[in-house]
């Protein structure tokens, strides 16, 4: 099995990698590497809506999130085997029927986007009008953007 995922921090993606690692499945941070994913684990980081044709994990309250999905869980940390053991193997029976073949643009857009800006920051040590200047945008629309994918600009 494999799965993205997308918007955790640091420490939840360390505890979602390790318990889905130990139970066999293959975790992936990047929409390039894996383009065949059984399910997405969504974090606290997210952005405020997610569109999906395959199962979603949620780790955060379903009010914070609009979720449109055809199964979706909510499944905060911490992860205990037992409780995902069954989840799992639910996952694998769906992922053997014939497959949906639709790409969901708007998240490999925002997924890319969001990593730009990040990269862009760290290039300019945090300074947001020289991020701005090298991603060739307003500053003020950096900003929004920043807002929107919750990125603080103390992080780099």
């Amino acid at each position: 099995m494999r799965a993205l995922v997308y918007g955790l921090t640091a420490l939840e993606e360390r505890d979602v990698s390790l318990l889905l690692n130990f139970m066999g499945v293959e975790v992936s941070t990047l929409l390039a590497e894996v383009t065949d994913f059984d399910f997405v684990v969504i974090g606290s980081l997210s952005s405020s809506e997610v569109h999906s044709t395959i199962p979603v994990i949620c780790l955060s309250a379903t009010d914070e999130i609009e979720v449109s999905a055809p199964n979706y869980w909510e499944m905060p940390l911490p992860w205990k085997h037992e409780e995902l053991k069954p989840l799992l193997q639910k996952l694998a029976q769906w992922s053997r029927l014939p497959a949906i073949n639709v790409v969901d643009l708007n998240l490999h857009v925002k997924r890319f986007e969001s990593l730009l800006i990040r990269q862009a920051l760290i290039v300019a040590n945090g300074v947001v009008s020289r991020a701005a200047q090298n991603l060739q945008i307003q500053r003020t629309t950096l900003i929004e953007k920043m807002r929107r994918y919750n990125i603080d600009k103390s992080e780099f």
